[in-house]
């Protein structure tokens, strides 16, 4: 029986050119060395993304070609994607210039207040509490986030040209995650009707429809970027790795009404460094941060792998029971077989990398399409 192929693009940021090199190996049609269920196209029937995944994951359900979307990630600069926020003033622009220049080498601009994205506090915060009010609003100004999404917003519609209809239309499905500000809870978006694979009922975390600015509240970083709202739903959203990076459960209630019978095949593209329980430990592991920008590298990605390594290890256990029932022949089957198939850098990409939209896109492309070509050796390799 065909297998259902999902992919999961996880999130990352300036990171997300990775996935642009995994998704061109995945389109190659002559892959060599790989049996001949995975030498041609590597089609995916479901998407999943989150926060950058989820512009990725648009372009791929819309029907970007890989060429295409390699070529995009080329040509982005960070100016495209973040600015300042209009409400900084002098003394927080020099600051944040100098900071940002530290850490992604160019002076980012502030972005103008009729392409902003960023809220407009009611209350000034003083971080100079020795001058008055009124001098340090017009110092340091109102603002409650360190980049706005403007940018970010005008290249979906200019050099991706979202489509939110073309995303409807699709026959792939498409699920992006955000986090509401407000409750915490998780919440996914998703171009069809969602429905739960156990009660056949709708699922009420998920909500139907891809909008640009839902795309936008998966990316939203908190802090970082400002929150979206979404007037439909009437909430504001951060960014959906807040809560869940790797949403697989979401990736397999969108194949509910497939036969049980028919496994499911996953790729997950991860931007952290990742090696099985069982397996042996990488050199860079069995040493420690060497340094405050190693530590957050580290902090962030063990954060954000964390709900992915709890749900593999669910599905593996689920796995156990689907191989039983089919040992013992015990129909109709409860238990769908899942296979993932981990795509991910065999190194940290240091954290600043988050924000960083630049040259280095091209040898994160190359990395992805060598991290993908080495996943699929080791699981369909012609030699299996």
């Amino acid at each position: 029986m065909k297998r259902i192929r999902t992919l999961v693009l996880s999130g990352g940021g300036g990171r997300g050119a990775f996935h642009a090199g995994v998704y061109k190996f995945l389109t190659e049609a002559g892959k060599t060395g790989l049996d001949k269920d995975h030498s041609g196209v590597w089609d995916p029937q479901v998407v999943v993304g989150t926060s950058i995944g989820a512009v990725n994951g648009a372009a791929i359900v819309q029907g970007i070609s890989a060429e295409a979307l390699e070529t995009i990630w080329l040509g982005l600069r960070e100016h495209d994607i973040q600015g300042l926020p209009p409400g900084m003033q002098f003394v927080s622009r020099w600051i944040a210039r100098r900071a940002f220049r530290e850490i992604i080498g160019v002076r980012l601009p502030r972005v103008p207040s009729d392409l902003a994205t960023s809220p407009a506090p009611d209350h000034f915060w003083p971080p100079l509490p020795l001058l008055p009010k009124w001098l340090g609003e017009r110092l340091i100004g109102r603002w409650i986030n360190l980049l706005d999404t403007g940018p970010l917003k005008r290249t979906l519609q200019d050099r991706m040209h979202f489509d939110a209809q073309r995303i409807a239309e699709s026959q792939k499905t498409l699920l992006i995650a955000a986090t509401k500000v407000q409750t915490g809870e998780r919440v996914i978006f998703c171009n069809r009707q969602l429905l739960h694979r156990q009660t056949g009922e709708t699922r009420q975390d998920v909500v139907a429809g891809i909008t640009l600015d839902r795309v936008l509240a998966s990316c939203s970083i908190p802090l970082v970027y400002p929150w979206t709202y979404d007037p439909e739903t009437k909430a504001h959203y951060w960014d959906g790795a807040v809560v869940a990076n790797t949403p697989l459960g979401a990736a397999l209630d969108a194949v509910w009404e497939e036969p049980i019978e028919a496994p499911v095949e996953v790729v997950v593209v991860l931007m952290t460094p990742w090696w099985p329980s069982d397996g042996d430990v990488p050199p860079m592991a069995r040493e420690l941060p060497e340094s405050f920008g190693d530590a957050l590298t580290w902090t962030l990605d063990w954060a954000l792998l964390a709900s992915f390594r709890e749900r593999l290890r669910l599905i593996n256990a689920y796995n156990r029971f689907a191989e039983q029932e089919r040992a013992e022949g015990r129909k109709p089957y409860r238990y769908r077989q899942v296979k993932v198939v981990v795509v991910a850098p065999d190194d940290f990409l240091p954290a600043a990398r988050i924000l960083d939209y630049d040259e280095v896109s091209g040898p994160l492309i190359e990395m992805g399409y060598q991290a993908a070509r080495k996943a699929f050796v080791e699981h369909f390799g012609d030699n299996h």
